[in-house]
């Protein structure tokens, strides 16, 4: 460590004495950082090689793992390490929460007291049968897949066992299926909304007309909200715990268009807002004290009630960003620009995911520019007839 003397604090984590630099970083639960010369190198890349050193000493060092651990051993690590991931902002809690889900309720009471190294890809094959008569569909078995291939690469780094996953055929891993949307036509749409709690009508309104995600809806302060602009700043969104955190990407920061209409229902949505809750580091849609409404009421409260009331089937929060994709496709928007207000990490996966809609709308457009080129003379000159 630098002596206290000479060292001078460039900003968190990052110190300079001299022409060396250093990083300090503290590990999970201790109260003593850690230190390491980051030698003679630029700002940016000591920045960087501060970032490394930081996420190397909070992720902690793994658990110890004996040679004939159980699944539930190598489990419960696998399970340690994806918390420490959520501490330090690399994963997302709701990720966590469904990983843990999946092991404990769909993976631990099959194979808990196994040896990990005795799994064999028969009994993975089994599993999967299993899952299958149990009538859960292809997307929920995949999800869980994924959780019990995660400890099984877990034991492969850790105690250097082959990973018994690579050795099931392609017919024999868990596919996702086919992805079906539910997309809203414009009369469902009103008929949402007019059956909406009154409470809840803005955020299912801004929903339907932003696509942006439960998580990130609940994140939103009205900071983010630029009626100048005519935007919404998608910077952050909200965790189940009710702790506003980053996104869990970097692509999913964008700037969404706010249309006029959605524009006025949130500026009155403010003025009604009590006072002292409608600054702009306040939130958007909070409770009476501030505080975020949560995702189980916005759903339970407020979305499922408008959608029964309604008499609509398969209505949630991801229908009505699909809803939103769909209207920007209809309209003549490019993938491009679909996928930049959506938040996707690529435009491959806008267009995987909604290549039957841009079809659509393309060859739409492309019937009614033949029919006008056609035939659009010949209804003109006849009009006089017509009327």
């Amino acid at each position: 460590m630098p002596r206290s003397g000479t060292r001078i604090r460039i900003e968190s984590g990052l110190y300079l004495a001299g022409d060396i630099y250093f990083a300090c970083a503290t590990p999970p639960g201790s109260r003593r950082p850690r230190w390491k010369s980051l030698g003679k190198v630029g700002r940016m890349e000591a920045r960087r090689l501060r970032d490394e050193f930081r996420v190397k000493v909070q992720q902690g060092d793994p658990i110890a793992l004996a040679p004939r651990a159980t699944f539930r051993d190598v489990g419960d690590a696998y399970l340690a390490h994806l918390e420490r991931l959520v501490g330090i902002g690399e994963m997302a809690a709701r990720t966590f929460e469904t990983y843990e889900s999946c092991l404990r309720h769909h993976a631990l009471p099959r194979f808990g007291s196994r040896q990990v190294a005795s799994i064999t890809p028969e009994d993975l094959v089994a599993w999967h049968h299993d899952q299958r008569a149990l009538g859960a569909s292809p997307w929920t078995i995949r999800s869980r897949w994924i959780a019990l291939r995660g400890v099984l690469a877990y034991a492969t780094r850790h105690l250097g066992i082959p990973n018994v996953a690579d050795r099931l055929t392609t017919r024999e891993v868990p596919k996702a299926g086919a992805f079906r949307k539910r997309i809203l036509s414009p009369e469902e749409m009103g008929l949402l909304i007019e059956h909406a709690p009154p409470r809840y009508r803005a955020v299912i309104a801004t929903a339907m007309f932003s696509g942006m995600r439960a998580s990130e809806l609940l994140g939103l302060t009205w900071a983010d909200v630029d009626f100048g602009t005519q935007e919404i700043h998608v910077r952050a969104q909200m965790g189940r715990d009710g702790v506003r955190r980053r996104l869990k990407t970097d692509n999913g920061a964008r700037d969404i268009v706010l249309m006029p209409a959605l524009a006025s229902v949130l500026r009155e949505n403010k003025l009604r807002a009590p006072v002292g809750i409608s600054g702009d580091n306040d939130l958007v849609f909070a409770t009476a004290n501030g505080k975020s409404v949560g995702h189980r009421n916005v759903s339970k409260r407020g979305l499922d009630p408008a959608r029964t009331r309604a008499g609509l089937q398969g209505v949630t929060f991801l229908a009505l960003r699909h809803t939103f994709a769909s209207i920007l496709i209809a309209q003549g928007n490019d993938v491009v620009f679909v996928s930049r207000q959506l938040g996707h990490s690529k435009v491959s996966h806008t267009l995987d995911m909604y290549a039957d809609l841009f079809h659509a709308a393309r060859h739409a457009r492309e019937a009614r520019d033949g029919l006008e080129r056609d035939f659009g003379d010949l209804l003109r000159k006849h009009s006089s007839t017509l009327r």
